[in-house]
């Protein structure tokens, strides 16, 4: 007479399909991440890890960079990356998982070293997966205006997006005739529900040089919202609907 005896046990993760995609930073220690500094990554089949950030270059001047110079290795529970940032300096970061789903995961830092200097770090991080494709949707002549009470841009303006990353700025002068902004050097990136942009000299602060912002979009037919969260917990707010083409430029 046989027995035959089953018994359950935890199975393990499938770590390295479950890291395939691209992940947006949305916590820190679990509180919300400002939008502007989130940042974006990508566990590619290949063993390479994409990374954008928004950097701070000097006093005036940031901006935001895409780098793919990273390999990776799965290792038990651990993600262990190396490569060179954009100003060629070297990483090394050993990162634990301690959850993992198909939509998100959290992982705390064992090791992060730039140039063999360690900087450690105690934080855990939640990254969401994107899931969102708003690419085409996205692409075309949009006309706005901030909506949140108290804010000091209370002008309309257009924004047009081009398939090939770039975009135009147009703002009204003090006469309201439309310009289209000569300087504003755009670029702009999607990773699913986050915008980031590139740009210089901001009109709105007056500030100079080389800028980034990031926004999280919503798309539904012809109207798109943005929301940032901002420093004090403030949310900004920009609602635009989709339009036919950009204002005639005097």
């Amino acid at each position: 007479m046989a027995l035959v005896f089953s018994g359950c046990k935890n199975e393990i993760p499938d770590y390295d399909a479950l890291l395939i995609g691209k992940w947006i930073n949305t916590q820190v220690d679990g509180a919300a991440v400002l939008t502007d500094k989130s940042y974006v990554c990508e566990y590619r089949d290949d063993l390479i890890e994409f990374y954008a950030i928004g950097i701070q270059l000097d006093e005036n001047n940031k901006t935001w960079t895409e780098n793919s110079n990273y390999t990776y290795r799965v290792e038990g529970n651990l993600i262990i990356i190396d490569g060179t940032d954009l100003s060629d300096k070297d990483f090394h970061m050993e990162f634990e998982i301690l959850s993992i789903s198909s939509g998100s995961f959290t992982h705390s830092v064992n090791k992060f070293t730039i140039d063999n200097v360690e900087y450690p770090d105690d934080k855990i991080y939640t990254l969401q997966k994107v899931t969102a494709d708003y690419e085409s949707q996205f692409i075309g002549v949009w006309h706005g205006r901030c909506t949140t009470p108290g804010s000091s841009d209370t002008d309309y303006h257009y924004w047009e997006y081009f398939a090939d990353g770039s975009f135009n700025y147009y703002y009204q002068d003090e006469q309201e005739n439309w310009i289209r902004k000569t300087d504003n050097e755009g670029a702009y990136f999607l990773y699913g529900n986050l915008m980031a942009t590139n740009y210089t000299n901001d009109l709105i602060s007056g500030g100079v040089g080389k800028a980034y912002e990031c926004w999280k979009i919503r798309i539904s037919g012809n109207n798109m919202i943005w929301t940032g969260l901002r420093e004090n917990d403030r949310t900004i707010t920009y609602e635009m609907v989709k339009v036919a083409s950009p204002p005639i430029v005097n």
